[in-house]
């Protein structure tokens, strides 16, 4: 239908339907950020043991300890760089929520979109983040591949080894009974090998249903007997959603329901996955030390037409194109989540 200018109108609110960034586990268990002034960084592995200091002989003296040893890991942080670009029809249509009549300037729709690309591509940057250290958690790799699904760097192998796949028979969605008693041994599996105590068990949806099912589970859930769980479903900002907790083995149990664009495997067909895998259970630590690195990244200084090395977590770039005329921002950085306690969780396939 065509607009008359005569008719009095007034337009509305802009909606927008975006879907919320949310980085609940980055934000939990990769707290410690550090920026680095190379593109690669060595990363230092010590692991003591549970030694007991010997008895001597009173008339003999102290007895030497052999000193432990290290193991240095060097890593290079993949870059992220994506890029929006402005051309003139950008700036001379009108842009959504704008008002018909009495609408904007080039200028000030140049400065909008300016702001509106950078938060997008700050988004994007965070997903991705959110991704790398969901798989450094659940699968202790990260693989590095382009937007082609093609592998162009070599994949990160934390060597992570305190995981379990449950057999078809044993699986949680067949068997019956038994999922406390297997949280238990896994914590007391962590404890031994990763010096940690487990705090947060998160399970996929498909586990989740399958543990709530469970009439052992359901008793001890049992909302009237405080003194050995509760149940109490509660969303957080974050992403997470508190179920509740076991008070016998100190563990809160939540579920992750995030999902990211999965639009390199199948490209005529991507499709929404989720980052917490459906079928397992990942049991973690709240004290354990995991960092999030940023390497440095080159960029163009368009100044003096040189290029530069800058240090941080997000490097903004601009430059400018003719024929076609356009401008292009772009934000890079380059992350890398590392979990320097490897043997300080535990990941179950249970269904």
């Amino acid at each position: 239908m065509a607009i008359s200018i005569y008719d009095p109108r007034t337009m509305g609110k802009l909606v927008e339907r975006m879907p919320k960034v949310h980085t609940f586990i980055k934000s939990t268990f990769f707290r410690n950020t550090e920026t680095f002034d190379t593109q690669k960084i060595d990363v230092d592995f010590k692991k003591g043991n549970r030694q007991l200091a010997p008895f001597v002989h009173k008339k003999i003296g102290g007895a030497t300890i052999d000193n432990e040893g290290f193991q240095t890991n060097t890593y290079e942080p993949p870059l992220v760089a994506p890029n929006k670009i402005t051309t003139v029809d950008d700036i001379l249509k009108r842009t959504p929520g704008e008002s018909l009549y009495n609408g904007k300037s080039p200028n000030q729709r140049a400065v909008e979109k300016m702001q509106r690309d950078f938060t997008e591509l700050d988004e994007m940057i965070t997903r991705r983040e959110e991704w790398m250290c969901c798989q450094s958690l659940f699968t202790g790799k990260i693989p590095i591949l382009d937007k082609d699904g093609k592998a162009i760097q070599e994949e990160i192998d934390f060597q992570f080894t305190n995981k379990e796949t449950l057999k078809t028979a044993d699986s949680w969605k067949t068997k019956k009974g038994g999922k406390i008693a297997q949280l238990k041994a896994w914590r007391k599996q962590v404890q031994k090998t990763g010096f940690g105590n487990c705090n947060i068990c998160l399970m996929g949806s498909d586990a989740l249903e399958a543990f709530l099912q469970d009439e052992e589970v359901q008793k001890v859930l049992d909302v009237r007997r405080f003194e050995v769980a509760v149940i109490a479903p509660k969303e957080l900002p974050n992403g997470a959603t508190y179920i509740g907790t076991i008070h016998e083995i100190a563990m809160d149990i939540y579920t992750y329901n995030e999902w990211y664009l999965d639009n390199w495997t199948n490209k005529e067909k991507p499709e929404d996955k989720p980052l917490l895998p459906a079928n397992i259970v990942a049991l973690l630590s709240t004290e354990a030390n995991y960092s999030m690195y940023y390497g440095a990244v080159g960029i163009v200084d368009e100044a003096g037409k040189t290029i530069a090395v800058v240090e941080g977590s997000r490097i903004p770039e601009q430059w400018v194109e003719r024929r076609p005329a356009r401008r292009f921002l772009q934000l890079s950085a380059a992350p890398l989540c590392v979990p320097h306690e490897v043997d300080s969780w535990f990941i179950a396939t249970v269904c």
